[in-house]
C-alpha cells in the first residue's frame, strides 16, 4: 500500500488479512524497505524492525479465530515527526481480555528499563510455555525494545470475541 498522510503521521505500510509464514516474510521485507528508505538512525531502525517482526509472529501464534475459523490480523506502520508507531490488531476471545489487560498494565508499570529487564529474566527463568507453545515473552520484549509505554484497546465484536489492538512507539530522537 502506498503511503498516506493521517493526522500528522504518514502511514508507511498497512496490512489487513490472514498471516502465514510467507506473508510474514513478505511484510518483513516491506517493513525493512520502508524504514531503511527513511534515513532513520541505526538504533531506532533495529527497534522498529524487531518490534514489527515480534508483533507479526505474536499475531500468527496467538491470534484468535472467528466463528468461521478465520484469523483476522491488522498491521500498520506509521511515522510521525519524532516517532514510528507499530499498530497491530487481532481477534481475541473475550475471556482473554482480563489477562491481556493485566499483562500490558504490568509492563507499563515499570518506570526503570533495568526493572523491566529483571522482570524479563525472571519470566525467562520460569520457562512456562502456553498451550500455543509461547513463553509469554513477546509483549515483554516489545516493551523493552520500544522504550515507551504500550498502548492497547479492545473493541467488542460479539459476546465471545473482541478486536485487540496493541500500539508500540519507537522514538526517533
Amino acid at each position: 500500500m502506498d503511503s498516506l498522510k493521517e493526522g500528522g503521521s504518514e502511514i508507511l505500510l498497512a496490512y489487513d488479512g490472514v498471516l502465514n509464514v510467507d506473508t510474514i516474510s513478505r511484510l518483513e521485507t516491506e517493513v525493512e524497505e520502508k524504514v531503511t528508505s527513511l534515513a532513520i538512525a541505526k538504533g531506532p531502525l533495529k527497534k522498529i524492525f524487531f518490534i514489527s517482526v515480534e508483533a507479526l509472529q505474536n499475531m500468527l501464534i496467538h491470534g484468535g479465530r472467528d466463528a468461521q475459523g478465520h484469523q483476522h490480523n491488522y498491521f500498520i506502520l506509521s511515522k510521525g515527526a519524532s516517532k514510528v508507531e507499530i499498530i497491530t490488531a487481532n481477534v481475541v476471545a473475550n475471556s482473554n481480555i482480563p489477562k491481556l489487560t493485566a499483562d500490558v498494565e504490568r509492563l507499563n508499570s515499570f518506570e526503570d528499563p533495568a526493572a523491566l529487564k529483571t522482570y524479563y529474566m525472571e519470566h525467562l527463568e520460569k520457562n512456562e510455555l502456553s498451550e500455543k507453545g509461547g513463553a509469554g515473552l513477546g509483549f515483554i520484549t516489545i516493551a523493552m525494545k520500544s522504550g515507551n509505554k504500550l498502548g492497547s484497546g479492545f473493541f467488542k465484536i460479539n459476546d465471545s470475541l473482541s478486536l485487540f489492538t496493541l500500539k508500540s512507539t519507537v522514538s526517533l530522537e
